[in-house]
């Protein structure tokens, strides 16, 4: 939740990365962790380099896998206040790579005042990677089937898939998991020398972020969550209250199409020419030249609720907000439904099974049967009219199969003795305002911000939020619930 990426722009951000090494064995059974830390070839004065993590932490001494790390000095040394770990989300997002390119993701305060750390979770980015024989995405892929034949398609599809990766990467698929990153986390810590870290923890990155503060109190001497994620529902919970807020942003980027400039289908009724395009595009799916398929209407849903991500456009995602959702659906009504595609044809899919791996090791669907998936095809139509369910939560379908146990399935968690504040938007279109609350209450003391405005995530939307987040972790402090008005 990358800005909590749609697995198709996370894909991106993998592959162009490129491809980390594989398992390598435990060095001499030592329990040290160490970098060997060199400057990145983009930024001299960062620092990249590799740590090696146990493959499976039950088992410490045993085999390690390499994570690709970066860390970035604070410009003020005399100022300095630490080191902070960095998470911006997805999973699938780069991290490492961000703080190479520090001035675009981080505040001149932060980059005064801290060493910038983040990690390419295992699996993601330059980290050991999750290797397939199956590709993720085919012509017929869906995760809303229609009848009984397409959902047992779509199981045994995800069982294969699963089951390749499975055969492919051995070990690692079951060891993929939040928890597992987040103890990957502490190496690093001990690995940097530093008694303590603070966080700055975007989306996805709050889950991450929550694990380790729990499991590392004394650890973590700071926490700033953006857009909460909360993992202790049961998957239904979860997934209708998620539909319910990406319904809600629709709806608000329908009203507001109806008198802003910046939209490109301005004054027109586009909540019915969406459910139009929808329904032609489901009867007659939508040709797109370099497209693994032709657009269907599951795809526009689903890509629509990736373009809700931001009301107006940040410089590090320019191409994901409201103007840009116009001009999407404004050309795909013309025709050209390019934007909306499932996935380039002929592009490799190797980084997406880790992406799926870690949500299948950290959640279990409750759907398990036609009947199920009849009832949760209901549920969306009934919550969500326009987009029918359309959410990231949704995607959890695809664990529907997955020849791998959850190792780290829901829970609520436990954090005493860390300062933390949590900020939201409550219109918020992935992540619905109600969790930061029900993620704040694990939190024992937290603090709240809320942002009344649209948008997943603030810190690179909203300057008020990003100045109180800033704040807090250059001085950690109790403070009565706050509102930022954008």
């Amino acid at each position: 939740m990358r800005y909590r990426t749609i697995i198709r722009l996370a894909a991106g951000v993998l592959l162009a990365a490129g491809l980390g090494a594989g398992p390598v064995p435990a060095s001499g059974g030592t329990s040290a962790y160490t970098v060997d830390w060199k400057p990145c070839p983009a930024a001299p004065t960062v620092h990249c380099g590799t740590l090696l993590v146990p493959l499976d932490w039950s088992d410490p001494k045993g085999q390690r896998v390499p994570v690709s790390v970066a860390r970035r000095p604070a410009d003020n040394p005399a100022a300095r206040v630490g080191t902070l770990f960095y998470n911006p989300g997805g999973p699938g997002a780069g991290a490492a790579r961000n703080v190479v390119a520090a001035e675009e993701f981080f505040s001149p305060t932060l980059r005064a005042r801290f060493d910038l750390v983040a990690m390419d979770p295992r699996g993601m980015g330059t980290s050991v990677q999750v290797r397939c024989a199956v590709d993720f995405f085919t012509p017929g892929s869906t995760l809303f089937p229609r009848s009984e034949e397409q959902f047992r398609r779509m199981v045994q599809h995800n069982r294969d898939y699963g089951r390749s990766c499975l055969r492919e990467t051995g070990a690692l698929l079951r060891n993929i998991d939040t928890r597992t990153v987040a103890r990957d986390h502490e190496a690093l810590r001990v690995a940097l020398g530093v008694d303590t870290v603070s966080w700055l923890a975007i989306s996805y990155g709050a889950q991450l972020a929550a694990n380790y503060a729990a499991e590392f109190p004394r650890r973590t001497r700071a926490l700033v969550i953006d857009a909460a994620l909360d993992h202790s529902q049961s998957e239904t919970a979860q997934v209708t209250d998620e539909i319910m807020s990406v319904e809600n942003a629709f709806d608000r980027f329908t009203r507001w199409c109806g008198t802003a400039p910046a939209c490109a289908l301005r004054g027109r009724d586009v909540a019915a020419e969406f459910d139009a395009l929808v329904a032609r595009a489901e009867a007659a799916p939508i040709p797109v030249a370099g497209a693994l398929r032709p657009v269907t209407g599951e795809d526009i849903r689903m890509g629509t609720k990736g373009l809700l991500a931001t009301k107006d456009p940040v410089p590090i995602a320019p191409g994901v907000s409201w103007p840009a959702l116009s001009q999407a659906l404004a050309a795909a009504l013309a025709g050209d439904a390019s934007a909306f595609m499932l996935f380039p044809a002929g592009v490799p899919q190797d980084g997406l099974g880790a992406i799926s791996a870690n949500a299948c090791t950290d959640y279990v669907p409750q759907v398990e049967t036609w009947a199920g998936m009849q009832q949760r095809l209901r549920l969306g139509r009934q919550l969500a009219p326009h987009l029918q369910g359309a959410s990231d939560t949704w995607r959890l379908t695809g664990c529907i199969g997955w020849p791998v146990t959850a190792t780290n399935p829901p829970r609520a968690l436990d954090v005493r003795g860390v300062p933390a504040l949590l900020v939201h938007a409550v219109h918020d279109p992935q992540d619905p305002y109600r969790w930061t609350h029900q993620l704040a209450a694990q939190i024992h003391g937290s603090d709240l911000l809320t942002r009344t405005g649209d948008g997943h995530t603030s810190y690179y939307s909203s300057p008020c939020a990003r100045a109180a987040m800033d704040d807090y972790l250059v001085r950690p402090r109790s403070a009565p619930d706050r509102v930022c008005d954008e």
